[in-house]
């Protein structure tokens, strides 16, 4: 019986002429845009991940500033929840890594830095999170934090009248003050603390969401697409359906059973989805061994490689690919069989 099922599919196909093929064109745009979208939305899901990984909290600490007191802060950070991890950058290794890039891109700062004496700059740690969503809220602790280990480095609160004087701090050099300004231990600038959190949490935020929101279009018109595709075959199958009324009629009264009589209708549309995917998977895998491997120097190739060679891409093998081949071909074959047996169910009972 299967052989004869699928005698009839196969010449039910050959049959269906263009209006078959319009069904395999649809079937075929409409996963192409799915693979495009649905790339899009894996790569800006890469990409916060990878703003994730990277340094999102930078605290600064004034140079000659105790270590015992960066060490304490550090430590009572690492057992945050929110924080996966904490890395220190010591006066010198700022000084070094700012010399090498003022040295490249900015060589008038440079020539002003190499005059500097002890070729120290302000440490800092650089905190990583384990989610942009956490950002807020981490912020107003970390600051609270500083904020309390100020308050310890606070020496002296001055009234003079509106007048200008010299303090000098318990270490480092005279700090000039207005009145009523407060002065810590380490400063050596009046208008900036000797321990400051510092974050772009307003690039960050509006990035996390232009990512979030096309993740999101790109779920909403995948799906969209797959709606489309559920009703064009849907329809085409109901085309065919109507015009072979009197056929499956004459099987019916033979004592066809219904399996028999729905299924060459079923493989049809899920022959349909199987074609579609496959062109489709052919046509993005030509596109992707034309840029990356025929034509690797190309200006197009060399933006992607520079751009977005530091995500987090996984390692495919082949065998990984061919199976995202065979998973979207199963994807369209039950796409295409469910809408053709939905379709089939209003004719045939």
């Amino acid at each position: 019986m299967f052989t004869r099922i699928l005698s009839n599919t196969r010449k039910q196909f050959s049959r269906s002429g263009w209006v078959g093929w319009a069904s395999v064109s649809v079937m075929t745009l409409a996963f192409l845009v799915a693979i495009i979208f649905g790339g899009l939305a894996y790569v800006s899901n890469l990409y916060i991940q990878f703003i994730e990984t990277k340094s999102n909290i930078l605290v600064f600490f004034e140079e000659g500033v105790d270590r015992n007191i960066i060490d304490g802060l550090r430590d009572g950070w690492k057992s945050n929840p929110k924080i996966k991890d904490i890395a220190y950058t010591t006066e010198e290794q700022a000084y070094e890594q700012y010399s090498d890039y003022t040295s490249r891109v900015l060589p008038e700062t440079y020539a002003i830095l190499k005059t500097k004496e002890d070729k120290i700059l302000p440490s800092s740690l650089d905190i990583q999170i384990w989610s942009l969503g956490d950002l807020a809220i981490l912020k107003t602790e970390l600051q609270k934090d500083i904020e309390t280990e100020l308050e310890s480095l606070r020496i002296i609160k001055t009234s003079t009248n509106n007048k200008t004087v010299e303090i000098t701090p318990l270490s480092g050099p005279v700090v000039k003050v207005e009145d009523e300004e407060l002065i810590y231990k380490y400063q050596t600038d009046a208008s900036r603390p000797p321990i400051e959190l510092r974050i772009d949490d307003k690039n960050l935020d509006q990035l996390r969401e232009v990512l979030t929101s096309l993740r999101i279009a790109g779920i909403f018109v995948i799906t969209l697409l797959f709606i489309v595709i559920f009703f064009f075959t849907f329809m085409t199958v109901e085309f065919r359906l109507y015009n072979q009324m009197e056929e499956i009629g004459v099987m019916q009264l033979v004592g066809g059973s219904l399996f028999f009589i729905r299924a060459p209708y079923i493989l049809e549309g899920g022959i349909y989805g199987v074609i579609g995917a496959l062109i489709s998977s052919l046509v993005m895998g030509l596109i992707l061994v034309g840029v990356f491997v025929i034509d690797s120097q190309s200006v197009l190739a060399q933006f992607i490689y520079e751009n977005f060679s530091k995500l987090p891409w996984p390692y495919v093998t082949p065998m990984g690919w061919t199976g995202v081949v065979i998973f979207l071909v199963v994807i369209g074959f039950l796409l295409g069989a469910i809408s053709s047996f939905l379709s089939i169910k209003r004719y045939i009972r």
